[in-house]
C-alpha cells in the first residue's frame, strides 16, 4: 500500500492549512438535516467564507477496457488544477464559479502529453488538452438511491465523514458521426461517474473552521476520448483519480501547473460573477474542432 492508498484509507489530511485548531466552537451535524449539508459539503469541496478562492486538483490513470475479456492497459495519466470560489445565497443555496485546465500527462514521467501513440490504430494521434469554466448552484446533496440516475450517502465512521455518490448520464452527443467520425463515439454519448470524498468529523463540526481538509477518490467509466479518434470502435475507458485542495500551487504537480499557465492563463484564477456558464467537454470540441471532413 502506498503512502497516498494509506492517506485515503484513513482519511489523513495532507494540506497542513486546513488543521483544525485545538479548541473550536462545536456544531454538532445532523446528516439528515440539509441545513448542515449543505454546510459540510461546502466546507469539503470549498470554503465557507464568500468568495474566498480555493484552488484544487486532481491526478489520475486513464485505463483502457474491451468488451472481449481482454486485460485493462494503462494509457496514460489526466490532471486537473481548479480555481473556484463560493457564496451563500440562503441556508441551503450556495453559488460556485470555477475556471478549470483538464491535461493528459505520460505516465512515466508526468509530463504533459502534446501526442500519444494509439497501440490499436498504430499510429499517433494529437492529445487535446483544454480548459473550461462551471458555474452551478449548489444545493444540499441529500442521501437518494435513484439507480437510474444518482446516487448519494453520507456515512459516518468513528471520526471519519464519507460521502458516496454515483452518477448516470446519458445524452445527445455534440460531437457527431456526420462532421466527426474518427473522434465521435456515436449518436449519444454515455457516462458514469462515481466519487468517495472523505474528511473528519471533529474538523466539519469545528465551527472556527470554514475549510477543511477533504480526499475525493473518483472512478470515472466513459466512451473513447474524442482525440484517440478510436471512433465507435468497441471498448470503453476507465479513470480512477485523487482530488483535494491546496493552500499554495507549489503543492500542485509543477508539469500540470507550468501548462495551465502557459496555454491558458485566464483560466489560472476563480471567476469573480457568477453567470451560470457551463461549456463541457463535447460542447467545447464541437465549437472549437473543425470537422474531420472538411
Amino acid at each position: 500500500m502506498t503512502d497516498l492508498d494509506r492517506r485515503a484509507a484513513l482519511a489523513i489530511p495532507t494540506v497542513a492549512a486546513f488543521s483544525a485548531p485545538a479548541f473550536g466552537a462545536r456544531r454538532r451535524l445532523d446528516f439528515t438535516d440539509r441545513r448542515d449539508l449543505i454546510y459540510a459539503q461546502v466546507k469539503m469541496d470549498g470554503d465557507l467564507e464568500d468568495r474566498k478562492e480555493v484552488i484544487s486538483w486532481m491526478k489520475g490513470i486513464v485505463y483502457a477496457i474491451f468488451d472481449d475479456g481482454r486485460t485493462m492497459p494503462a494509457m496514460f495519466g489526466a490532471g486537473m488544477l481548479a480555481f473556484s470560489r463560493s457564496y451563500r445565497v440562503d441556508e441551503t443555496t450556495y453559488k460556485n464559479m470555477s475556471n478549470f485546465t483538464i491535461v493528459y500527462t505520460d505516465l512515466a514521467t508526468g509530463q504533459v502529453l502534446d501526442a500519444w501513440r494509439n497501440p490499436w490504430l498504430d499510429r499517433t494521434v494529437k492529445v487535446v488538452n483544454y480548459a473550461s469554466t462551471l458555474h452551478t448552484t449548489l444545493k444540499p446533496l441529500e442521501p437518494v438511491n435513484d439507480h437510474t440516475a444518482l446516487r448519494v450517502e453520507w456515512q459516518v465512521e468513528g471520526n471519519d465523514v464519507i460521502r458516496w455518490t454515483d452518477g448516470q448520464m446519458k445524452k445527445k452527443n455534440p460531437i457527431s458521426p456526420a462532421k466527426w467520425p474518427k473522434a465521435s463515439v456515436g449518436e449519444y454519448y454515455y457516462k458514469n461517474q462515481s466519487s468517495q470524498t472523505i474528511a473528519r468529523l471533529d474538523e466539519l463540526e469545528n465551527s472556527d473552521l470554514t475549510s477543511v481538509a477533504a480526499v475525493q477518490l473518483g472512478q470515472r467509466h466513459g466512451p473513447w476520448y474524442p482525440w484517440q479518434e478510436m471512433g465507435q470502435a468497441p471498448g470503453r475507458t476507465y479513470r480512477r483519480d485523487t482530488s483535494r485542495k491546496a493552500k499554495t500551487l507549489d503543492e500542485v504537480p509543477r508539469a500540470i501547473v507550468e501548462y495551465a499557465a502557459r496555454h491558458y492563463p485566464d483560466h489560472m484564477s476563480a471567476p469573480k460573477e457568477w453567470t451560470g456558464v457551463y461549456m463541457d467537454p463535447e460542447t467545447l470540441w464541437a465549437e472549437t474542432m473543425p470537422p474531420e471532413n472538411g
